[in-house]
């Protein structure tokens, strides 16, 4: 990028210039022992890479990142709170690697990890790091009882001649992963994070020099206002330990909840978050003396009508991302069919209970007695599906997961306590099996998706895995192409 560039080659400018006068000219970012940092933080992206009637995509936002590191008043430090790559058939079809580039691409210096990027099983997360030009941050993960080879603690950056040390860490949302990917998979919470964060903001300030430490945790508040600036008490932030802002932490950026906030808790120390799915992005101006090491923070929340606004103009590279991903077919372009008027996401989820039940009849009807299809069924933003043309993309935003469908075995008191009585996103088709009709001791077969045939709770074992990566999007896209919701 251009700012990188004309850094690289500041020295030898400087060396040419010493007869002008020009030598002695402050670097960007700085005006005599004052540094002028600004950092921006980018939490639960969750892939939104091409524009949607929804919402924004990547594209202006390029320009805009861009245009600031054009800039020399201020130097730009970009990070990410987690959650960036799983959400769109654009990035999810790739795993990943299409977001990756693009940070790559305008200049991140870090990504803490969400639960979202484990989506595809911790194997996913090693080519992703290495395609990656800057870190992946998991202070407090561990992989078959060591550190993980895809993530590190910290990462150091140097803007101005200020070192800052951003710290990494995931919070308490392991069960929150499907549970064929948990095993081994380990991530450290409540005092034991805390142990960690303060023994590594030590090391950052005692052996790497940091001046400022930052905190980037895909972790958040659930009850915080978007309007202004507030204070809260420790019971608001039981995610986060007060006792990091007593010295270890001096910003914080946080993410997971999808809340828009900016809070200062009990030692000033500022926590932001710019809610989800390219709605807003967190930003903090620090003033800081180099001389004396006092600084002071403005926080504030960009929201997309300012970084995406039609004025500016898209960046190519997008674009030619998006082709080098989608060179031969467009998911955003093919149309399915028709969908005769808004579906919501519960009428989404009754379907594809109902999908399961046909799909694992047509397939194992034969040899196995198919009680029920389902199970822990839940639309993603947009959440419902518009009227009218309906494309792939538009079934993979809603129903991103790759989780496969299971033909699982489970006794008659689970079926009932589980599926057969009301549950909160538990959705079910039968043909007309009630709860009195189930003896507690049988053994009944019932399709679901992994996601749910694999949470110890449910009590399934998984009998047979439908093969060929059918997914649920993959039963409604046949559906709709077959005329459905059509009429």
């Amino acid at each position: 990028m251009k700012k990188r560039l004309l850094k690289f080659f500041a020295p030898f400018f400087a060396l040419l210039f010493v007869g002008a006068g020009l030598a002695g000219c402050a670097p960007s970012g700085r005006s005599g022992n004052t540094a002028e940092l600004s950092f921006f933080a980018v939490n639960d992206l969750h892939g939104k890479f091409m524009d949607t009637s929804g919402q924004p995509g990547v594209d202006e936002f390029t320009t805009y990142l861009k245009d600031l590191y054009a800039d020399d008043a201020r130097e730009e430090i970009l990070l990410s709170s987690g959650d960036m790559w799983q959400g769109t058939v654009e990035s999810s079809s790739n795993q990943g690697q299409l977001m990756t580039e693009w940070m790559n691409e305008v200049g991140f210096v870090s990504m803490t990890l969400g639960n979202h990027e484990f989506d595809w099983g911790p194997a996913v997360l090693d080519p992703n790091s290495e395609l990656a030009e800057f870190p992946f941050l998991g202070i407090n993960v561990t992989y078959q009882g060591g550190p993980a080879s895809y993530c590190k603690p910290s990462v150091v950056v140097e803007k101005s001649g200020v070192k800052i040390g951003v710290i990494g860490a995931i919070g308490d949302c392991l069960s929150s992963i499907s549970g064929e990917f948990q095993t081994g998979l380990h991530f450290a919470t409540g005092g034991e994070l805390t142990a960690l964060v303060k023994k590594e903001s030590a090391r950052l300030r005692e052996e790497e020099g940091c001046d400022f430490i930052v905190y980037s945790i895909h972790d958040g508040g659930d009850r915080f206002s978007s309007s202004g600036v507030g204070d809260v008490e420790n019971s608001d932030m039981s995610y986060y330990d007060t006792a990091l802002s007593d010295g270890y932490v001096d910003l914080v950026f946080e993410g997971h909840t999808h809340k828009q906030y900016i809070v200062k808790d009990e030692y000033g120390v500022y926590h932001l978050q710019g809610g989800g799915e390219n709605k807003a992005i967190s930003r903090a101006d620090v003033s800081f003396n180099t001389k004396t090491g006092k600084y002071t923070v403005t926080p504030k929340l960009v929201k997309s009508n300012e970084y995406a606004r039609s004025s500016l103009k898209d960046d190519p590279c997008v674009d030619e991302l998006y082709d080098k991903y989608f060179p031969d077919s467009d998911p955003y372009t093919t149309v399915l069919g028709k969908n005769a008027s808004k579906w919501n996401s519960s009428g989404i989820a009754d379907k594809v209970a109902e999908l399961y039940y046909k799909k694992g009849t047509e397939v194992w009807g034969n040899e196995y007695e198919i009680a029920l299809g389902g199970g822990y069924l839940k639309t993603r933003s947009p959440y419902d599906l518009a009227g009218g043309d309906v494309t792939y993309a538009d079934l993979f935003s809603l129903l991103p997961f790759d989780n496969a469908i299971v033909l699982g075995s489970i006794k008659g008191n689970f079926l009932k306590s589980n599926f057969l009585s009301a549950k909160d996103n538990y959705h079910t088709y039968t043909s007309g099996l009630s709860a009195s009709d189930v003896d507690d001791d049988k053994i009944y077969y019932i399709v679901v998706d992994s996601y749910t045939s694999t949470y110890a709770p449910n009590h399934i074992t998984e009998v047979k895995r439908l093969e060929g990566n059918v997914y649920a999007r993959d039963l409604v896209a046949a559906y709709i192409s077959g005329g459905g919701r059509g009429n």
